[in-house]
């Protein structure tokens, strides 16, 4: 099986060959465009190669001062933003504590006491109308002449 495969393979060589010879033959008849020979590098002045190796350095020294600044621009965008408030900013904490500050850090905090519920003290009750004084009749004011 693999003999006939390459047999068949052969007779497509041939034809593709017979094909490439006849287009071979149709160019001669025209001007068919000749390739240019491969000509040796042309010889370049010592001040053009000076001028050609200033302006390299320029195209990489811009390449990296904006890969540079890409970089900033996003390590800066990726920190997290500081917040300063204005308290801190205005009035800045004193390097030692008052003293009251320090005397009320000693004192222990107060406890709250529970109260105590004590049975109320027994007294005689007065009725109202008795424990208020006596009130006097209406007495007509005193008239003032003038």
């Amino acid at each position: 099986m693999l003999a006939a495969a390459l047999v068949g393979y052969a007779e497509k060589i041939n034809e593709i060959e017979a094909r490439m010879a006849e287009l071979r033959r149709e160019l001669a008849g025209k001007h068919a465009p000749v390739a240019a020979p491969a000509s040796a590098k042309r010889p370049v002045s010592a001040k053009s190669r000076r001028r050609m190796a200033a302006a390299q350095k320029r195209r990489w020294t811009a390449v990296r001062k904006a890969k540079a600044a890409a970089a900033e621009e996003a390590r800066l965008a990726a920190a997290p933003k500081r917040v300063v408030k204005k308290r801190a900013v205005s009035k800045p904490k004193p390097a030692v504590a008052p003293k009251s500050a320090a005397r009320r850090k000693r004192q222990p905090a107060p406890v709250k006491q529970a109260a105590v519920k004590r049975p109320a003290a027994k007294t005689a009750r007065i009725p109202k109308a008795a424990a208020s004084p006596p009130q006097p009749e209406s007495v007509p004011a005193p008239v003032v002449e003038q």
